[in-house]
């Protein structure tokens, strides 16, 4: 199997055809890559890269968010929410 390291290389690259061939030869989605302290899932890794078609992929075939990734996210999307909202009062 790849080291997580390379898995969350392959996501920030985008390297959606080469991440699809490696789950269909079974390797897992829904590791986590340590750096900085932190724990850091391939859907992030690609998401902060801005490769968008990678983040659909792995959202659809195994990959998770960590725990802490799911509540940055959740902040985010709230935030969002507010911005329309103040948008639309203004």
């Amino acid at each position: 199997a790849m080291t997580a390291e390379k898995l969350f290389e392959l996501a920030c690259a985008g390297e959606t055809e080469t991440l699809r061939e490696l789950y269909h030869s079974g390797q897992r989605l829904d590791v986590t890559y340590e750096k900085f302290g932190k724990e850091h899932s391939l859907i992030m890794g690609a998401f902060r890269n801005r490769q968008w078609h990678t983040v659909r992929w792995l959202l659809g075939n195994g990959a998770k968010l960590t725990p802490a990734e799911q509540a940055e996210i959740n902040d985010r999307y709230q935030e969002m929410r507010l911005i329309e909202e103040m948008q639309e009062n203004s």
